[in-house]
């Protein structure tokens, strides 16, 4: 299994510096993906932009693939296009929409709450359906500049609607994050129709690892996605999580148990995201 990893990435791994502790420091996440053989991967912080670190992992390790990019959570001021374009200017690949700052990710943990405390979250949609216009705008700077664009912790019906217009935009690469969590899920319709669109479906270990669902659904949503349009991520970083190496090593045993073939993995941790990220 060791040999699984050679040439793997990890596009969503969570390092220091942060505003709450990690396992990994960035440097040390670049060792250990370079002690293991992997490509590289994509360092990402909720609350600050890691475009500028992933360029200083580069110059350290010149065989690693590293790249940053920018949630737009409160901090970044939100669907903030100049903060998009700024991160895009300086080197970032990656960007998501809001995640813990997200409405209906809040609405999903807090089972609610009061006018005051859901009143500084970000929406993505109005009310009555239609995107807001600063993700318009953000999406344009996506589309200009190359970016891949994450659907971060939205909702399936602000998500597929951000796949509809990110794509009628010109926006090449789109990511539905994690898809499977049950706070951000993603039908097997939804799924099916942003595929269409031309979107990777990424599943995250973390999921199943702290049994946020089983490994027999993880295993059939990648069965429903096509291995062709997934991602498998390890989204870890937290002190009770394993590394990077570890956890992508973990997350092929189960699936490869639940009857993902070897060559699928590979498939989902070299090929797709080698495409996604070294594409012009």
């Amino acid at each position: 299994m060791k040999e699984l990893l050679n040439g793997a990435w990890d596009l969503h791994f969570h390092t220091a510096p942060d505003v709450v502790p990690r396992k990994y420091t960035d440097l040390e996440l670049a060792e250990e993906w370079s002690g293991a053989g992997m490509k590289g991967g994509v360092i990402k912080c909720h609350y600050a932009d890691t475009t500028g670190r992933a360029a200083m992992l580069r110059s350290l390790f010149p065989g690693l693939k590293v790249y940053g990019g920018l949630v737009l959570n409160r901090q970044a001021g939100g669907l903030n296009p100049d903060a998009a374009e700024r991160m895009a200017q300086a080197g970032g690949k990656y960007l998501w929409f809001p995640t813990m700052d997200s409405l209906s990710y809040r609405k999903f943990h807090q089972g609610g709450g009061t006018d005051t405390e859901l009143s500084s979250c970000i929406q993505v949609c109005e009310d009555g359906g239609r995107l807001l216009p600063g993700a318009y705008d953000v999406l344009d700077v996506a589309a200009r500049y190359g970016l891949i664009v994450g659907t971060g912790h939205v909702g399936e019906k602000e998500g597929v609607m951000l796949v509809r217009e990110a794509v009628r935009r010109g926006v090449k690469k789109v990511v539905l994050t994690h898809a499977e969590n049950p706070a951000t899920r993603f039908s097997a319709e939804a799924r099916k129709e942003c595929i269409k669109l031309g979107a990777f479906v990424e599943h995250s270990c973390f999921t199943v690892y702290h049994n946020r669902i089983s490994w027999e659904e993880m295993s059939a949503q990648i069965r429903e996605n096509g291995p062709e349009h997934s991602l498998l991520v390890t989204d870890f970083g937290q002190l009770n999580s394993p590394g990077s190496a570890r956890g992508l090593t973990e997350f092929a045993e189960g699936l490869i148990k639940h009857g993902i073939k070897e060559t699928e993995i590979e498939m989902m941790i070299k090929e797709n995201p080698a495409a996604l990220m070294e594409a012009d």
